[in-house]
């Protein structure tokens, strides 16, 4: 399965029937060309606000469908990390109004672990941090200069175990640097983007 957000509601490409009904409220939708870019077009005219709604796009092949899907965008890579602490907290920032997980562009010929580590390192203004394990792959789209962007990020995880004076990047519109005890944490009510949301609830089930 390969979830792409656009303008906040999900498009699915998958192999397995099963996961349309397991998702739920998505409307299925085929996966010839012209029915990819009507999806794209129904999600990024829809309402940001409007919940429960998504595509479904069946296939025998997600990996040719995505290929497909893929040609109407230019692709950038980032990544990002999801930073815990001994205490079971989790890091997040405060960044134009929204909590979300550190993260950014990679740079040219840079590993994708060096981008993580450095984005956090940027973000938070974290002097030492600990690399862990890959997470995840997420996938969102953006409007940029006129064009459509596809940004995929590499997630990994990572770790401060000792106490840490955060400074906020501004220059990137962050405001704050906060511990989330995870026990606590309600991702249904966090104020955050749809794809941090599916990106949390897979690090903290791992």
């Amino acid at each position: 399965m390969i979830k792409i957000f656009i303008n906040e509601h999900p498009l699915v490409i998958s192999d397995d029937s099963e996961d349309l009904f397991r998702l739920k409220n998505l409307r299925l939708m085929d996966d010839d060309d012209k029915s990819l870019m009507r999806a794209v077009e129904m999600l990024e005219n829809s309402d940001r606000q409007l919940a429960n709604f998504g595509i479904f796009v069946p296939t025998v092949d997600e990996k040719d469908t995505f290929k497909r899907f893929k040609k109407y965008y230019k692709e950038i890579q980032a990544a990002g990390g999801v930073v815990l602490n001994d205490k079971g907290d989790v890091l997040l920032i405060m960044r134009q109004g929204k909590w979300d997980l550190p993260k950014g562009k990679k740079d040219d010929e840079e590993k994708l672990e060096s981008a993580a580590v450095r984005e956090v390192k940027e973000e938070c203004g974290v002097k030492s941090i600990k690399l862990g394990d890959f997470i995840t792959k997420s996938y969102h789209t953006y409007q940029l200069d006129g064009g459509r962007v596809l940004k995929t990020t590499h997630w990994f995880f990572m770790h401060i175990d000792h106490p840490e004076e955060f400074t906020p990047q501004q220059e990137e519109n962050i405001t704050q640097v906060q511990w989330f005890s995870i026990s606590d944490l309600n991702l249904g009510q966090l104020d955050t983007y749809n794809s941090i949301r599916d990106v949390m609830h897979v690090a903290l089930q791992k």
